[in-house]
């Protein structure tokens, strides 16, 4: 009979045992002794990361929420940017929920329950607005040539808003810039074509550089040859001068 309470005892206690990896943390809701170190105020749950809690039977409940990256495609077709020309945007984004104690409670007031998939939808709609709203501050052309600058600018609108959601933002890479009216190609033709000229007006100055090079290097031939001719003359006078003489 001790034996077998014992057991009992063991099967109970490994059921209020809970271990939290590294990559997630554990909600004990039900407690209301907690103290929130974001304002101090008292709130009704507990946090364990990365280590392990025991369950008060019948008081708490205990949630788990993933701190890992979400990988989160963004698509925004027809944004205009300054200027009026709508454009389409493809990029990705890593997202994960903050791991922050102070983001992490507005996670939990906001997230605790739901899917990783819902939680991914608020997060693509959050960031796609934020897109939408830097691309009106820029020209097609700071979009298209300084991808860099444009993923900045993305990056330093989002984090406000994420961080209120209780997510954070790791990396985002814008990879396609495009729109229908065929802008972005035109302006590129037209780099293209001053590309172009450019290199033929250098391969010009070039060839022409070259010939006057050449001709000015003609003209000193000649002078030197005319020189070392009238020289020889004037030694072949000299030697005539010399046998008349002599």
């Amino acid at each position: 009979a001790l034996g077998l309470a014992l057991l009992v005892l063991l099967v109970i206690i490994t059921r209020l045992i809970y271990i939290c990896p590294p990559n997630e943390v554990l909600i004990f809701s039900g407690s209301h002794r907690a103290v929130s170190e974001r304002d101090g105020r008292v709130v009704g749950y507990r946090l364990v990361q990365g280590g392990r809690g025991v369950r008060v039977p019948l008081l708490e409940t205990v949630d788990r929420m993933n701190l890992t990256n979400m990988v989160i495609d963004l698509r925004v077709a027809g944004a205009y940017s300054r200027g009026g020309i709508p454009l389409n945007v493809q990029g990705v984004a890593n997202v994960k929920v903050s791991s922050q104690t102070s983001q992490l409670a507005n996670a939990i007031a906001r997230f605790l329950g739901r899917s990783r998939e819902q939680i991914m939808v608020v997060a693509r709609e959050t960031l796609e607005g934020n897109l939408r709203g830097v691309l009106a501050t820029l020209t097609p052309e700071e979009v298209n040539q300084d991808r860099e600058k444009f993923a900045r600018e993305l990056l330093h609108e989002a984090d406000h808003d994420l961080a209120k959601l209780g997510l954070e933002l790791d990396t985002l890479k814008i990879q396609h810039v495009s729109d229908d009216r065929n802008y972005l190609e035109s302006i590129g033709r037209q780099r293209i074509a001053e590309i172009l000229r450019t290199a033929e007006v250098a391969e010009s100055d070039a060839v022409r550089a070259a010939e006057e090079s050449e001709a000015a290097a003609r003209a000193r031939g000649q002078v030197a040859l005319s020189e070392a001719q009238a020289i020889v003359q004037r030694r072949q006078n000299e030697l005539r001068q010399i046998k008349a003489e002599v």
